[in-house]
């Protein structure tokens, strides 16, 4: 069974450059709560090339949250910053660095429209 989290890191590590970022500079560390554990995942920015390592070195933002809301949030079906907003993410530092990191994240899933009822004249 695919890791929906482990895919998405490496997958930041493997492209590697982010012209969306090229502004960014700063570390933002992942911690995240998974049945009575934590993984944690740092994400390196610099002007746009990531760095992602595992890891609880400190960060420039510290990001606590439940690893089931963010797989949600890498698959599109949670909002960032509805969940902050929330107070379902605990986000410690500098929050415009995971502002920008989720400009790398899906956007909604799309889903197909529904059906449109014609009412009669």
């Amino acid at each position: 069974m695919s890791d929906a989290t482990a895919d998405y890191f490496h997958s930041l590590a493997e492209h590697g450059r982010y012209p969306l970022l090229r502004a960014t500079t700063g570390t933002i560390r992942f911690d995240l709560a998974d049945d009575g554990h934590a993984e944690h995942w740092r994400v390196a920015i610099k002007q746009g090339h990531i760095d992602v390592s595992r890891g609880g070195e400190p960060a420039d933002c510290v990001v606590h949250v439940a690893k089931s809301l963010f797989d949600g949030m890498i698959t599109g079906r949670v909002n960032t910053m509805a969940a902050v907003l929330r107070g379902q993410i605990n986000v410690e530092g500098e929050l415009h660095l995971i502002v920008m990191l989720q400009r790398l994240f899906p956007g909604r899933p799309t889903t197909p429209a529904p059906a449109t009822r014609r009412h009669p004249r």
